[in-house]
C-alpha cells in the first residue's frame, strides 16, 4: 500500500480549496439574478425600550414619551404622507392630552436588490410621542394598555413569463421556444399580500388564459386603498388591481371601477384569483413577454405595550 507523499498531499489540499472557491463564488453570484427579496415582510414596527416604561406614578410626578420605530422591511416605497401611526387605549386627559397621531418625519424607502445581487436595507425611523404625564390620583395601582396602530398605503408587485406562439397548438413532437400550457415561475416582491400560482393556458385559435391567486400571508387588516385603513365592510379586504402584459387586446375579469386590466377586487378567507384573456391575433413570432402585476391597499397593523400606573402614597 503506498502513502501520499508530502507534495501529493499540498497538491491534493491546493485542489480542495480552488473547488471551495469555486462553490463560494457560484453561491454568492446566485443572488445577482433575483428580481426580489421576496417574503411577506412589510413595514415592521415596535415600541423602543423603556417608551413607555414598563411603570410611573401618578400626580404628575414623572413624565415620559413614547417612541415607535419603523423599519420598511419589504419592496414597496411609502412616502411619510401614507404612513401614520396612532397611539390608542387609554384616555388622553388622563396622560395629559398628549399628541396621538403623528406622521414620520421622513419616506420610508423600500428594500431591494441592487444590481451587484446584494440586499439594501430599507429605511428605517422613529416616531416620538413627547408630554405623557399621569396627573391623577389613583386609590390603588392601575395597569394601563398603550396600543400603537400603523397604517399605510403599501403594494405588492409581481412579473411572471407569458409564452406567446404563432401556432397555439403545435405538435407534441416539435420544440417550442416556450410552453404555453404550464404553470410557470412567479417573481413576487416582498409584501403581505403575494401573488402564486401564475397557470397560463391556450383557450382559443389565437388566444391564451393565464390566471393567479392573490394571496393574504400576515396578520394585518386589508382595506380599499385610500380608506384610512378603514373596517366597513364595504371597504375590507378590497385590492386594487393593475395586470400588464404589454400587449393590445388584453382583459381581466372580476376587475370593478377601473378599465379592461385595472380595478378593485376584493378577497375571501384571504384569498382571490383573477383570470384574464390575452388575444395575440394581432402580433406574430415564438416568444416570451414579461405579464407585470401591481396590487395596492392600504394595510393596518398593531402592537401593544402594558405600564403600571402606581399609586403614590403621602
Amino acid at each position: 500500500m503506498k502513502f501520499l507523499n508530502k507534495k501529493n498531499i499540498i497538491l491534493v489540499l491546493i485542489g480542495i480549496m480552488i473547488l471551495l472557491v469555486g462553490c463560494e463564488s457560484d453561491s454568492s453570484t446566485e443572488g445577482t439574478h433575483k428580481t426580489f427579496i421576496g417574503g411577506t415582510d412589510s413595514i415592521k414596527f415596535e415600541f423602543m425600550e423603556e417608551t413607555p416604561p414598563n411603570e410611573v406614578y401618578d400626580g404628575g410626578q414623572q413624565p415620559f414619551e413614547v417612541t415607535v420605530s419603523l423599519e420598511n422591511e419589504g419592496e414597496y416605497d411609502v412616502p411619510l404622507n401614507d404612513i401614520k401611526v396612532l397611539l390608542s387605549g387609554f384616555y388622553p386627559s388622563d396622560f395629559g392630552n398628549p399628541n396621538v397621531q403623528k406622521n414620520p418625519d421622513e419616506n420610508l424607502d423600500k428594500s431591494y436588490i441592487d444590481a451587484d445581487g446584494e440586499i439594501e436595507r430599507g429605511t428605517i425611523t422613529y416616531v416620538n410621542f413627547p408630554g405623557f404625564n399621569f396627573g391623577g390620583s389613583l386609590a390603588g395601582n392601575n395597569e394601563y394598555v398603550i396600543r400603537a396602530e400603523i397604517c399605510y398605503k403599501y403594494g405588492t408587485i409581481a412579473q411572471a413569463d407569458l409564452c406567446v406562439l404563432e401556432d397555439l397548438t403545435p405538435d407534441e413532437d416539435e420544440e417550442e421556444v416556450c410552453e404555453v400550457d404550464d404553470q410557470k415561475s412567479i417573481d413576487v416582491s416582498s409584501a403581505p399580500i403575494q401573488i402564486e400560482n401564475f397557470k397560463e393556458e391556450v383557450a382559443g385559435t389565437r388566444k391564451i388564459k393565464f390566471s393567479f391567486d392573490m394571496v393574504h400571508r400576515s396578520n394585518g387588516l386589508i382595506s380599499q386603498l385610500g380608506t384610512d385603513c378603514s373596517k366597513e365592510l364595504i371597504d375590507e379586504d378590497k385590492v386594487w388591481v393593475e395586470v400588464d402584459s404589454g400587449l393590445s387586446g388584453l382583459s381581466c375579469s372580476g376587475l370593478e371601477s377601473g378599465t379592461s386590466t385595472t380595478g378593485y377586487t376584493k378577497m375571501y378567507g384571504g384569498k382571490r384569483k383573477v383570470i384574464c384573456m390575452q388575444d395575440v391575433t394581432s402580433v406574430t413570432g415564438d416568444f416570451e413577454k414579461k405579464v407585470n402585476i401591481l396590487l395596492k391597499y392600504d394595510y393596518k397593523e398593531h402592537e401593544e405595550r402594558d405600564i403600571l400606573v402606581k399609586h403614590t402614597t403621602n
